[in-house]
């Protein structure tokens, strides 16, 4: 995959698959990104023990997987430092189901809280309360609950709308949590 190509939810899904099928790309996603804005990266140690019960890095399909992984955290990490404000969830395509890429925004959120909480966030004393509030909303999100019916061009636009609130939340816990060092001035 070159460095100008996106990794994609479904191309994730493929190497979990064999190794960890219980596991959701959109969670795995979230949970990387959590890590990444509550301590600035993503220590492989911790999120392997996440996704993988035994992880064996001589096994061909725990290594592909690891290897995807890794570059979805390098991805991730360049993403949220991006200027242009590129950052995207790994979602389900647009051509999906609503029902389903709902409930991957409910597990990506809850990925996203999860990495929080693994990478140090425990304590909610020293963010902003504007960031208080906004994992309030994630928190609510990632219990989202799709009500089976029509789903009609009304509901995915809101859908699209929740999904640009979750990007811009995540790109405020990041900005809050990791502050961009200040260039030293001349006197």
């Amino acid at each position: 995959m070159s460095q100008n190509q996106s990794l994609e939810y479904d191309d994730l899904m493929r190497v979990l698959e064999p190794v960890a099928p219980a596991t959701d790309a959109s969670d795995c996603h979230g949970l990387l990104c959590g890590l990444i804005c509550a301590a600035g990266f993503g220590d492989p140690k911790l999120w392997v023990q996440e996704y993988f019960e035994n992880f064996d890095p001589r096994d061909a399909a725990h290594n592909r997987a690891f290897k995807t992984l890794q570059e979805l955290y390098e991805q991730s990490l360049v993403q949220l430092n991006s200027t242009d404000l590129d950052f995207e969830l790994l979602l389900p395509e647009d051509d999906e189901p609503l029902a389903g890429r709902t409930e991957s925004l409910g597990r990506w959120c809850s990925g996203f809280l999860s990495g929080l909480a693994i990478g140090g966030l425990a304590e909610m004393d020293n963010v902003s309360d504007e960031l208080r509030e906004l994992l309030d909303d994630l928190t609510h999100i990632a219990r989202v609950e799709f009500e089976p019916g029509d789903s009609s061009e009304e509901e995915s636009v809101a859908f699209e709308e929740v999904v640009e609130y979750v990007r811009i939340a995540v790109l405020y816990a990041y900005e809050e949590l990791q502050p961009p060092s200040t260039a030293p001035t001349l006197q």
